[in-house]
C-alpha cells in the first residue's frame, strides 16, 4: 500500500510527530474502535484517521478472526437472540452483532463485509438478506435476493466492485448460478454457467476459501468413486467469473482453509474425534501432501448428543483446531493438546466457518441499498 507522497517534518494533525510516524506507525496499528475515537479529537485528526490510504492499510494489517455463533434460549415473549462473536488471537470472544431471529446466520464474508440471511432451511423464498459492516455499523437490505441462496461474496478486481455469487433455490438446474453486483443492485441477475455435470454434485455449505483470486469449495458426488484422488474442488475465477475444477485428496467429509498462501484441506470421522489435514504443496500442479492426523482430546470434548462443529484455522504461523459443542468451545493444536477452552452455559455455541477482517473503508452501495426488515438486527 502506497503511503503519502511526501513525509513532512512538521505536522498538519496537531501532533509534534512527523506524519510518517503519526499516521503510518501509530494510527495504522490502533484497534478499529480506537481509530474511530481519534476522529473526535480535532478536525486535523479526523482527516488523518479518515484517509482512504490509511484505512486500506489498516484493514490489510487486521487478522482474519473466526466467527462464533452464540444462540440463547428463547425469552418469555418467544424471541431468541442470536449473537455473533469473533475469536481473537488471545482466544477471547469479542462481540460483533446481536441478531433477533431463530434462523439468522452469517452466510458470507469479504473485506470486513458480512452477508446476513434469515429464513427457514429448505424454504429459500422465505429468506431475507442484508449486507453489513460491523466496524462502521452500516447495513443495507437486499430484497432482490429473495428466492436465491448465496454461495460466495467477492471483490471483482478489474472493477473494484463487490459481488455476490448466488444459486436459485428451486426450479433452476444446479449448473446455473448468478452474479449480483452490490454497487448496481439491478435485476435481472447476470447468469453464470457452472460445469456441465454440476447437477450430480453437492456443494459444501462451508465458506469458500479465497486464494490466488479464486474462490474454492469442496463438492462431492452422491457416491465417491474408488480411486486415490478426484476433482472435487470447485473453483470460481473472480476476475473472469468462470468455473473449473481441481484435484484433491479423496475424502468424504472435508472443508478447505487457507494457511499462509497455501490451500489446505481437513476431514473428520463420524464421531469428530480424529481430524486429518492436507496441504496443496504446488497449486499449479495440484500436488497435495498429508500433514497431520490430530486426535482430539476426548475427555474435554463431551460425548453428548449435542451437535458439534469443527474448523481448522491458521493463526500466527500455526495450525489450530476449533471445536464447539453445546456451551463449550475448545482450541487444540496439531498434537491434540488443549490450548484454551471457553464455556458459556447460557448459550449454544457453534462455529460459523466465516471470518471477519475488520475494515473501516466506506462503500457507496450502503447509501442506495433499501428494503424493509421486519426483524431488527443490531450491532454491539
Amino acid at each position: 500500500m502506497a503511503k503519502s507522497a511526501t513525509t513532512r517534518t512538521g505536522s498538519t494533525h496537531g501532533s509534534r510527530l512527523p506524519e510518517e510516524i503519526f499516521v503510518w506507525e501509530i494510527l495504522v496499528r490502533l484497534p478499529h474502535r480506537d481509530l474511530i475515537r481519534c476522529r473526535a479529537v480535532s478536525h486535523a485528526w479526523r482527516r488523518a484517521a479518515s484517509s482512504r490510504d490509511l484505512l486500506l492499510e489498516h484493514h490489510r494489517r487486521q487478522p482474519p478472526l473466526p466467527l462464533i455463533n452464540r444462540r440463547g434460549t428463547p425469552s418469555a415473549c418467544g424471541r431468541r437472540w442470536f449473537n455473533v462473536a469473533a475469536l481473537d488471537r488471545h482466544q477471547q470472544l469479542q462481540p460483533v452483532a446481536r441478531l433477533d431471529g431463530f434462523h439468522v446466520c452469517v452466510k458470507a464474508s469479504c473485506d470486513g463485509l458480512l452477508l446476513l440471511t434469515e429464513g427457514l432451511r429448505g424454504t429459500p423464498f422465505g429468506m431475507r438478506a442484508s449486507i453489513c459492516n460491523p466496524a462502521t455499523r452500516q447495513i443495507g437490505h437486499l430484497p432482490q435476493l429473495k428466492g436465491y441462496v448465496a454461495v460466495g461474496l467477492y471483490r471483482h478486481r478489474p472493477t473494484g466492485e463487490y459481488r455476490l455469487l448466488l444459486r436459485c433455490g428451486v426450479f433452476r438446474p444446479r449448473r446455473t448460478m448468478f452474479v449480483f453486483e452490490l454497487d448496481r443492485h439491478q435485476l435481472p441477475l447476470r447468469r453464470v454457467e457452472c460445469l456441465p455435470d454440476a447437477s450430480r454434485y453437492k456443494l459444501s455449505p462451508s465458506a469458500p476459501v479465497l486464494l490466488n483470486g479464486n474462490l474454492h469449495w469442496t463438492w462431492h458426488p452422491p457416491a465417491l468413486p474408488h480411486q486415490t484422488e478426484t476433482k472435487n474442488i470447485l473453483v470460481f475465477d473472480t476476475t473472469a467469473e468462470s468455473f473449473h475444477q481441481i484435484y484433491s485428496p479423496l475424502v468424504h467429509r472435508a472443508d478447505l482453509f487457507e494457511m499462509d498462501g497455501v490451500l489446505g484441506m481437513y476431514s473428520w470421522d463420524n464421531g469428530m474425534t480424529v481430524v486429518r489435514i492436507w496441504a496443496m504443496e504446488d497449486y499449479e500442479s495440484q500436488v497435495w501432501s498429508f500433514k497431520y492426523s490430530v486426535e482430539l482430546p476426548v475427555p474435554e470434548v463431551p460425548l453428548i448428543q449435542e451437535r458439534r462443529s469443527l474448523m481448522v484455522v491458521y493463526q500466527e504461523g500455526c495450525v489450530r483446531l476449533l471445536v464447539a459443542c453445546g456451551g463449550l468451545l475448545l482450541c487444540v493444536d496439531t498434537q491434540g493438546k488443549l490450548l484454551a477452552s471457553f464455556r458459556d452455559d447460557g448459550h449454544s455455541l457453534s462455529i460459523s466457518k466465516q471470518f471477519l477482517k475488520q475494515s473501516l473503508v466506506s462503500h457507496t452501495f450502503f447509501s442506495t441499498l433499501q428494503g424493509d426488515m421486519v426483524t431488527p438486527w443490531h450491532f454491539i
